[in-house]
């Protein structure tokens, strides 16, 4: 049984990534338009899925889901949050798929239940900076709330694998501050695990309750 709760901010993290951010970029570093344009294109398909009235709750809920897997890298982003615990993954396929599968449908409801005032909205991405040329890139953006109101910058950290690019990481501001929801969700991640002696599956039956929650949230309010 888990008895620390996860933060507010662990709950928060949807989109979430792989590896620590280095010190800040480059301020002369090279643009990546072919980034740029994947999120652009990708974030505003989703944005429009959450505002689609003419589709019943469960269809938009199945489209979103769509987009959201193919967005980012669920597998990796998966392996990421449970830090050192994740060699359990290595050693037990049937938990690697339990876990991934869980992962992701927490991940999603995380980011259907933190979009939905965004829905419809537009996004507009305002620059990018290239970490390494041609393979890892933080893409920023901002979406302003339906009805108007102060726009929220958001920024996207991809990596690049093949011909594909993915998402792996994504800052939002929560609670006055910008965090990188993976780097944030680990590290609640791995204090629930130090207090429970490493068991996936317990913390698998904790998300499963937040992400019911959060569906029933999203259901609430459609």
């Amino acid at each position: 049984m888990i008895t620390r709760p996860i933060s507010r901010a662990a709950l928060l993290a949807g989109m979430l990534g792989v590896g620590l951010l280095a010190a800040a970029p480059n301020a002369y570093a090279a643009r990546n338009t072919e980034a740029e344009t994947y999120v652009q294109a990708n974030a505003a398909s989703a944005l429009r899925t959450l505002g689609d009235n003419n589709i019943s709750s469960t269809q938009r809920r199945q489209t979103f889901n769509t987009l959201m897997a193919q967005f980012s890298d669920m597998p990796r982003i998966a392996n990421f949050v449970l830090g050192r615990y994740s060699a359990q993954l290595r050693s037990d396929a049937t938990l690697r798929t339990e876990w991934t599968r869980t992962f992701q449908e927490y991940a999603i409801a995380v980011y259907e239940d933190r979009l939905a005032r965004f829905s419809g909205s537009a996004i507009r991405v305002t620059g990018s900076t290239e970490r390494v040329a041609g393979r890892d890139v933080i893409v920023t953006s901002e979406i302003e709330p339906r009805g108007g109101g102060r726009a929220m910058t958001v920024q996207w950290r991809l990596l690049r694998s093949g011909n594909a690019w993915k998402v792996v990481d994504v800052s939002l501001l929560l609670e006055g501050n910008q965090i990188w929801l993976a780097q944030q969700q680990q590290r609640d991640f791995l204090a629930e695990l130090d207090s429970n002696n490493g068991d996936i599956r317990a913390l698998m039956t904790d998300i499963r309750g937040m992400t019911t929650a959060m569906r029933q949230r999203v259901v609430a309010r459609s």
